[in-house]
């Protein structure tokens, strides 16, 4: 009876309206991740059948080859469409046709599959995010699969009703495709696969949302817990009594966080520099890959790093001062542990979704909910700086410093009042935690 007793007290402590409050909203945001990552991936599942297609030969086999091709995807659900490439400059054609990704069958095509050669055909594809789902379909092996058994069924058909397949020709349907492939990024165009660009950046984009994570979660706790434990020490009320200016208080807590931060910042930055710096040297010399990475411009040089590094410094201080509100809202120990979630949510949220969907593409109610979480911008500012976003990268800017703002005048009120001393979260503190 004795522990049931002593089982359900601690359990009625731990289990606080405060608790179950964290509890429902960790659900509710982690379902809402998981419903924008869900569409992500529908979105792309939903035009992963389909293929742009550029005829430069033009000839009675090509246009057979097309014929047999668009049958046999539309009957999958997908689609083919005909564009017209007229340049070498793919930046500016995709965008002139307003497709991603578009395959071309260049003059001359028809003439190699009568010479039993492998044909050639280029396909390129536009990056616009390192993000992994919506990327699902950069790869060209659908192209090749249904340009390959379009050309084996045009070929037996004209060939086998004249008579049996040589030796060469059975050969040459062995493999009748050669591929070459092209990427595109921003107004930058190379002859490299986008499967490859992906799998050297994904390091890339993988390592700044994770500093941003860890050093936003780091930062928010240490000013958090200094604060709380303040409060619920009496310290602070003696600090404050002190004969010096609440403002110089709140200015030094403030001042001393945001140079850690910006220390932090800094150091991770040249560790990130040296680090993709490390694995762009380890990259083999006779690929080329190194190379065409910096002319597409998804290798970051200093001033890139330094805008990146900027919207981190932001997001670090608006953490902070966040957690300084947070702080004066601790009722007890335990109360300051939990109270580190809402940050921890926000930032988990634009987190997840950076590495995994194209916040840009996503639907406009969702993607501006998204864009409302000012930690948001900083997770997609190495990205923003590579692929040219400037507006993108403004505007998370402007926002971030507009956010600080505010929370920096709550933040003000509060320490410039009594109510630093009375507020806490789920009601006031009863007299016997106050002796």
């Amino acid at each position: 009876m004795k522990f049931r007793t002593l089982f359900m007290k601690e359990l009625r402590e731990m289990l606080s309206t405060q608790t179950i409050l964290m509890m429902v909203v960790s659900v509710v945001i982690l379902t809402f991740a998981g419903k924008a990552m869900t569409n992500a991936v529908e979105d792309s599942a939903e035009t992963m059948m389909d293929i742009n297609i550029c005829d430069l030969d033009d000839t009675e086999f090509t246009r057979n080859m097309i014929k047999f091709m668009t049958a046999n995807i539309t009957s999958l659900g997908g689609e083919v469409n005909t564009v017209e490439i007229t340049s070498d400059d793919y930046a500016a054609e995709l965008k002139k046709a307003d497709v991603r990704n578009v395959v071309i069958i260049p003059a001359g095509f028809t003439e190699s599959v009568e010479n039993n050669e492998a044909a050639t055909v280029r396909y390129v594809q536009r990056l616009n995010s390192l993000a992994t789902l919506s990327n699902m379909n950069t790869g060209s092996q659908v192209a090749v699969e249904y340009l390959t058994a379009a050309v084996k069924q045009v070929v037996y058909n004209t060939k086998v009703a004249g008579g049996k397949l040589t030796n060469g020709e059975v050969s040459f349907l062995n493999e009748p495709i050669h591929l070459e492939e092209s990427t595109v990024v921003a107004d930058k165009s190379e002859d490299i696969s986008a499967s490859v660009v992906m799998s050297l950046c994904s390091a890339q984009g993988m390592i700044v949302p994770i500093m941003m994570f860890v050093l936003v979660m780091m930062s928010s706790n240490m000013i958090l817990n200094a604060v709380s434990t303040e409060k619920i020490d009496k310290t602070l009320e003696t600090l404050l009594s002190a004969p010096i200016s609440r403002l110089s208080v709140i200015a030094a807590k403030m001042l001393s966080a945001a140079v850690v931060a910006a220390m932090q910042a800094a150091v991770y930055m040249i560790g990130a520099k040296s680090m993709m710096n490390g694995v762009l040297d380890n990259v083999s010399g006779n690929t080329g890959y190194s190379e065409a990475l910096r002319d597409l411009g998804l290798t970051m040089n200093a001033s890139q790093y330094v805008l990146v590094g900027l919207q981190m410094f932001l997001s670090i201080l608006i953490a902070l001062s966040v957690s300084l509100i947070l702080g004066v809202l601790a009722r007890d120990a335990k109360s300051a542990q939990t109270l580190t979630l809402p940050i921890m949510m926000c930032t988990m949220i634009p987190y997840m979704l950076s590495m995994f969907v194209d916040i840009k593409t996503m639907s406009p109610a969702v993607k501006y909910i998204v864009y409302a979480i000012p930690f948001t911008h900083s997770f997609m500012a190495s990205e923003n700086a590579m692929f040219g976003n400037t507006d993108v990268y403004v505007g998370g800017l402007i926002y971030q410093v507009i956010f600080l703002a505010v929370c920096m005048f709550m933040a003000l009120r509060i320490f410039m009042s009594d109510r630093i001393f009375t507020m806490t979260l789920g009601g006031k503190r009863s007299k016997k935690a106050e002796q």
